[in-house]
């Protein structure tokens, strides 16, 4: 997560055309009816402009790891799979590792003044599905790593809500949302990977502003953001973009973008890979091949 000096542009809050929505009849429903709610004393942590997030905020995340070496963020969805961008498969399946309940990678065991976690937990990657129309990081940038091992849920890894069914209506909501949050242990501004998870927060922008930026057409498929102090980096890719919303009574973290690339310096907006339109093709991949 890379701090930024210089202000990205006038902020302009993304009203996006519905280009090709996905009909899906019924009303909207989670993809793992066990996943986080938002926690209600999140607003105590520093969690804006790169800063340490919470030590329970993100059960979700994960560490993509070749070879021993942190290849790519990601998302657990449900108890086998895990969403991630489709640059950050591996030629080899069998040199991919998950770990999952990760705060501070330097340490063996996670603490705060809140109290300890239990050691993270590493799981082997059986196979990636990547999706079947991508071609490179700016196009269809996304995939599933389908876990060899069921997880099993607790307090520091738990699935991240993914809304399926009325996908008009999660358009709409994802079109009223102003900023999201962002999660990694990327590079930062000295040049490093972090040793301990950062979040931040990033600003929804018309998708016209990340296609002028970086000169490629972009359309329903991606997500422009940016903030004027911070950005994601190397190491960031394939992490979530996420916002808090109610969902029925409970105040759910959804998963609505996967990091998919930014500019080269780390400075500047990032385009996410919109979730939304792939939601048929993730919940077919993890209920039918789980």
């Amino acid at each position: 997560m890379h701090m930024m000096g210089a202000r990205a542009g006038a902020v302009m809050l993304v009203f996006l055309p519905i280009l090709v929505i996905l009909q899906v009849q019924g009303s909207p429903y989670l993809l793992d009816p066990q996943c986080a709610s938002a926690r209600s004393d999140a607003g105590h942590y520093r969690v804006i402009n790169g800063s340490h997030a919470d030590l329970l905020s993100n059960p979700w995340m994960v560490i993509i790891i070749e070879r021993g070496k942190m290849k790519c963020g990601g998302s657990l969805i449900n108890p086998r799979f895990v969403l991630t961008a489709a640059h950050c498969k591996s030629k080899n399946d069998r040199q991919l590792t998950v770990r999952l309940g990760e705060y501070d990678v330097s340490q063996r065991i996670d603490c705060t003044n809140y109290g300890c976690i239990p050691k993270p937990k590493e799981i082997n990657v059986t196979r990636t599905y990547v999706h079947g129309q991508f071609t490179n990081f700016h196009r269809n940038d996304i995939a599933l790593m389908r876990l060899e091992k069921t997880v099993q849920y607790g307090e520091h890894i738990r699935p991240i809500c993914m809304i399926m069914g009325d996908l008009n209506w999660s358009w709409r909501v994802l079109q009223g949302i102003p900023s999201f949050n962002t999660t990694g242990w990327g590079r930062t501004e000295f040049n490093t990977n972090s040793h301990v998870l950062l979040q931040t927060t990033l600003t929804h922008y018309q998708l016209g502003y990340c296609s002028q930026y970086f000169n490629r057409h972009l359309d329903h498929t991606h997500i422009c953001v940016a903030s004027s102090t911070s950005s994601t980096c190397s190491g960031d890719s394939g992490g979530p973009l996420t916002a808090r919303i109610l969902f029925g009574r409970v105040k759910r973290v959804v998963l609505f973008g996967v990091v998919s690339y930014g500019s080269g310096r780390c400075l500047g907006p990032t385009v996410f890979t919109n979730a939304l339109p792939y939601a048929v093709w993730i919940e077919w991949v993890t209920r039918t091949l789980n």
